[in-house]
């Protein structure tokens, strides 16, 4: 007996959704509030030093994951798009060896939000460089100052991979060589530098009619940069670029991360960083 055509192609569709959508019965309740889970999504975060691992998002409604795997920092690119919107979504952090390394619950209208590792059990069947399948449940409510919590997340999602971009040279190319010359200013104190370099940033970091603020600005900058760096790798996206920067700092701690260098009217000029400490 033949099946109409409509009635497969229903079933098809509703078989090749492994991508986005979440495997099985989703929730995570936080005191009176409960997310049914519908959506999965998973893409690589890259780490100060060693290799990156896996941001797993699972999600109340769709989110644009290709603009989550192409930011340089996946969670506030999920933040905004989720912002001001009714639901919320889990963040489930996914090592290079498949144990979890904490979740972040964020709910919007009513707003709410929490973290946690380590409890409830986390399993991982199904792992290759592009896929992730598993589940992390934890049905007995536990509680936090007051609050219980319980949760039970299948899911099974493909890896989303970043745009790909422009190799540069050894010393970054433009954004490498703008970011040295910015650490050289800063190095030296240069003030009439760093303000053509800032841009309108420096009106009010380095003003120029208030010596005593922008010593102070310039201590904030220099807070944490390292005093020169060596570029281990650069990539540019558009008129961004994102340097994978060590070096050491004023106070001779090793410092290690990523920079993002935004093309602007001036040139290549520092968007954000992520540098931190590193052994």
């Amino acid at each position: 007996m033949k099946r109409p055509v409509s009635r497969l192609l229903c079933v098809a569709l509703l078989l090749a959704s492994t991508a986005a959508g979440a495997a099985g019965a989703s929730y995570f309740r936080f005191d009176k509030l409960r997310m049914d889970i519908k959506h999965a999504y998973a893409v690589m975060h890259e780490e100060r030093s060693g290799p990156a691992q896996v941001y797993l998002f699972l999600t109340s409604d769709p989110i644009d994951v290709q603009k989550v795997a192409d930011a340089f920092d996946p969670g506030s690119e999920v933040n905004e798009q989720t912002h001001g919107k009714p639901g919320g979504y889990v963040r489930i952090c996914v090592t290079p060896e498949g144990k979890e390394c904490g979740l972040y619950f964020s709910h919007d209208q009513p707003s709410e939000s929490f973290n946690m590792s380590g409890s409830g059990e986390f399993t991982l069947p199904k792992r290759t460089p592009t896929h992730l399948e598993g589940r992390w449940v934890m049905t007995e409510p536990d509680d936090f100052f007051g609050k219980t919590y319980d949760f039970d997340m299948p899911f099974a999602a493909d890896v989303t991979a970043a745009t790909a971009g422009t190799k540069l040279g050894v010393d970054g190319g433009e954004p490498g060589r703008a970011y040295s010359a910015y650490l050289a200013a800063l190095a030296k104190g240069d003030l009439p530098a760093l303000r053509r370099i800032l841009g309108e940033s420096a009106r009010w970091r380095l003003p120029e009619d208030d010596e005593n603020e922008s010593k102070q600005g310039l201590k904030d900058l220099r807070d944490g940069k390292p005093v020169s760096v060596k570029i281990l790798s650069a990539v540019q996206r558009g008129d961004h670029a994102v340097l994978r920067v060590e070096g050491v700092d004023r106070d001779e701690i090793k410092r290690a991360g990523r920079v993002l260098m935004a093309k602007g009217e001036n040139g290549w000029s520092v968007e954000t960083d992520d540098l931190g400490s590193v052994d």
